[in-house]
């Protein structure tokens, strides 16, 4: 657990224990998003022909063959990963994204940024400063549009797949319900955690004091493997 005495932190927090964001059921529902999510490939027009490459390895994880370091995984394959194992991979634009152990997600690589299917299990991600490329990381309890952004990220938390936990490690994010609809934006210069609650109709979005499952040694590991352009002076090693 991290300390967090940073006044704008606090002022986040009051203001979100003060409010229940709800993304109400009355805002249009989003077509592409099933729950649990569908994985199944997006429109090709949507995906570029590049890859991502496997930068490190441990235990077992596999798209439709068993991956290795080195290995290239298309942009729209799922990626499975084994209990107890992790996978970093590198995408062409230098951003990161390390799958953790249970996790199944889908990385979609487009022109200017991608996407993050993650439907169980864990991602932590350092995505580039360079090009201003917008990325969208999908759950299905939340979704969140980030931006230059390290981040970690669990579908299910504790096991339950209506709740999701995220901690913007670095960074801004929007976030968003389910559906899609805006939420909140946030921002913060050193981990900042919360857990969305919801289903299809409304979210609502909680802080919690806990930085879970990752760590600021573990994230220098990702922006280093993956050579991603990102300020670390923040980072307390």
């Amino acid at each position: 657990m991290y300390s967090c005495c940073c006044n704008r932190r606090k002022l986040l927090k009051r203001s979100l224990q003060a409010i229940s964001l709800l993304a109400l059921g009355s805002c249009q529902k989003s077509s592409s998003l099933a729950s649990p999510i569908d994985l199944r490939a997006q429109e090709s027009s949507k995906i570029q022909a590049d890859t991502l490459q496997v930068l490190a390895l441990r235990g077992i994880a596999q798209t439709q063959k068993q991956l290795k370091v080195g290995d290239q995984v298309f942009s729209g394959e799922v990626v499975e990963v084994d209990k107890d194992s992790e996978v970093i991979l590198g995408a062409p634009d230098q951003s990161a994204y390390q799958l953790n152990s249970y996790a199944r997600a889908q990385l979609i690589l487009e022109k200017e940024g991608g996407q993050i299917n993650l439907e169980r299990g864990s991602v932590t991600a350092a995505i580039t400063q360079k090009r201003n490329r917008k990325y969208r990381l999908r759950m299905p309890a939340l979704q969140v549009g980030v931006k230059g952004t390290v981040f970690h990220a669990e579908a299910d938390w504790l096991g339950e797949p209506n709740q999701a936990y995220f901690c913007l490690c670095y960074g801004q994010a929007d976030l968003q319900g389910s559906t899609g609809a805006a939420l909140m934006p946030l921002s913060t210069s050193y981990h900042t955690a919360l857990v969305g609650r919801g289903d299809e109709h409304n979210t609502e979005i909680q802080p919690l004091d806990v930085v879970a499952n990752h760590d600021d040694l573990g994230i220098k590991r990702i922006i280093e493997l993956g050579n991603v352009p990102h300020e670390m002076s923040w980072l307390r090693l």
